[in-house]
């Protein structure tokens, strides 16, 4: 690749798909949680950047982040790398932000509505019992919501920054 790539999280040759790809921020930033919502529809890169070989068919990338000030700082960190074009031709479609626990401190809900100045965010809910209990059979509505406005968007998308 002629393209230098953000060093914050290693890249990888991903396969060509339709799928979105699920990049964690930093560790425990939902994306299996997500992948596990629609399989058929999200694939988990976990804290790497794919970098499909085709460029006709870019990846398609979601980053994911847990709600808390350390989750948001490497998120943060992660946009303005993309900003500054260290993506390569992988397509940012959002960020899929994780409340990680049910009443959010005012602190952390600001940030995350700064964040959403810059990029296009979807809140997810905290889930009671994820810890112990695995994953749920019912996803919250805003899962839903994620997979309709992904569907929505044009596979091809012009990048965002």
């Amino acid at each position: 690749m002629c393209h230098k790539l953000t060093t914050l999280i290693p890249s990888f040759t991903a396969p060509v798909t339709d799928r979105v790809w699920l990049v964690g921020a930093h560790g425990g930033a939902g994306c299996t949680t997500i992948r596990h919502s629609d399989p058929d529809r999200f694939a988990d890169a976990g804290r790497a950047l794919p970098v499909s070989p085709d460029p006709s068919m870019p990846s398609r990338v979601i980053l994911c982040a847990m709600g808390t000030g350390r989750g948001l700082e490497s998120l943060r960190a992660l946009l303005a790398d993309q900003s500054a074009g260290l993506f390569g031709a992988s397509i940012l479609l959002g960020a899929a932000i994780t409340d990680p626990v049910p009443r959010m401190p005012r602190p952390l809900v600001a940030a995350r509505i700064q964040l959403s100045s810059a990029v296009r965010v979807w809140r997810l809910p905290h889930i009671k019992g994820l810890e112990l209990d695995g994953f749920p059979r019912r996803y919250p509505a805003a899962y839903s919501r994620l997979v309709r406005d992904v569907d929505a968007m044009p596979r091809a998308t012009a990048h965002v920054g």
